[in-house]
């Protein structure tokens, strides 16, 4: 006797387990629609996207991380660091296998010569030391009892592009990111940069050789790869204080499963999450 098995459903967000910690990404996301909050980070669910739709985004940055690893690697073993080829095998390793039509493909590959050559030229000028790259940290933060009990504390947790050693000794944090630069002013109040700031200045980035705790970031930075330009910023105490507020007061209303829809045109427009919500705008 055969039965055909019945596909198990996600429980609805009201039901769900919540999420055991949070990050820079779904901070945002509540603050933009708790709903794609609900479905992404309780839910669980599957959204619609494009395959290859972050192809190139996706391959520049393995690029630069395998690059980067090699270059630490060397360092410690006394070798020569890893050239352009290094960088063009990486990134057509994952050009290659992320579902790119023939021209897309081909589009793709052509966008990342002068991308990786900026890229190379960046490295022998900068008198930076890379320390880590890909780096893991997680910091518990206490809840006050009013705003969430009977929870203590909320996990914020994260991975850095990459963290370098300053020849003055201090810490810098840079981020990739592709397409156009973005002026200072974007740069000055970046969230996802203010996080890393955040868990740094907490004592939550070590270094991988040694295990020791890095000093808090003094600079921080965000490499726009397309063009090869990098901005470089700061965060004062009191973004970090604000910062952690606002982690404070989204962490308490996902504690009390507040997952009402944003609607928004342009922003339901690019969910993808617009086909299972019904509460999405669809003014194209």
């Amino acid at each position: 006797m055969t039965s055909s098995a019945i596909p198990i459903q996600p429980l609805p967000a009201a039901d769900a387990p919540l999420p055991r910690y949070e990050s820079y990404s779904s901070l945002t996301t509540y603050e933009a629609c708790p709903r794609r909050y609900a479905f992404r980070y309780v839910e669980r669910l599957p959204g619609e996207i494009r395959p290859g739709q972050f192809a190139f985004g996706s391959a520049v940055h393995k690029a630069f991380e395998i690059f980067v690893r090699g270059r630490i690697r060397a360092r410690a073993d006394g070798a020569p660091p890893p050239g352009l080829d290094t960088l063009q095998r990486a990134c057509d390793d994952v050009l290659a296998r992320a579902g790119l039509e023939p021209d897309e493909l081909e589009q793709a590959r052509a966008r990342a010569v002068p991308v990786l050559a900026r890229f190379l030229e960046r490295e022998a000028a900068c008198p930076s030391i890379p320390v880590a790259v890909e780096l893991g940290f997680g910091v518990d933060v206490a809840i006050p009892g009013e705003v969430a009990p009977p929870t203590s504390t909320v996990r914020l947790v994260g991975y850095v592009d990459r963290v370098d050693r300053c020849p003055d000794g201090a810490t810098e944090v840079l981020d990739y990111k592709t397409g156009r630069p973005r002026p200072q002013a974007d740069v000055d109040a970046d969230r996802q940069l203010t996080a890393y700031a955040y868990a740094s200045a907490r004592g939550a980035l070590c270094d991988p050789a040694t295990g020791e705790t890095l000093p808090p970031a003094s600079r921080l930075g965000l490499y726009f790869a397309d063009s090869g330009v990098e901005v470089a910023t700061r965060r004062t105490p009191e973004q970090l204080a604000e910062f952690e507020r606002d982690l404070l007061v989204m962490a308490g209303r996902v504690r009390q499963r507040e997952f009402d829809a944003n609607p928004d045109a342009r922003r339901c427009r690019w969910c993808e999450y617009r086909s299972l919500c019904p509460e999405a705008r669809r003014d194209d």
